[in-house]
């Protein structure tokens, strides 16, 4: 499986080394911070050996990091997960 930045419905792959969520999460920050200009909180949904890292800055602006072999397919189960409550959210300090 590859790591894949979603933004502005692009799908684009990104070298991320991480063997725990943790650490991708932290990879994930600077990243994200980049793109974003900051960031506030994340999101996190873990299904079917894949991984969704949702990074917001307010509540307006967000970049996805994926985990999965179909990034697609693994963003339509985050917001099936996200509709029934199953995505967890945490401040970022």
């Amino acid at each position: 499986m590859n790591w894949f930045i979603y933004r502005d419905d692009i799908f684009t792959p990104v070298n991320i080394k991480a063997t725990t969520i943790e650490e991708a999460v932290k990879a994930g920050l600077p990243i994200a911070r980049d793109v974003l200009g900051s960031v506030d909180s994340y999101c996190l949904y873990e299904g079917g050996g894949e991984i969704v890292i949702e990074y917001w800055r307010g509540n307006e602006l967000s970049v996805k990091f994926i985990y999965a072999d179909d990034p697609a397919r693994a963003l339509m189960r985050f917001y099936n997960a996200e509709r029934a409550g199953l995505v967890r959210c945490f401040s970022v300090s």
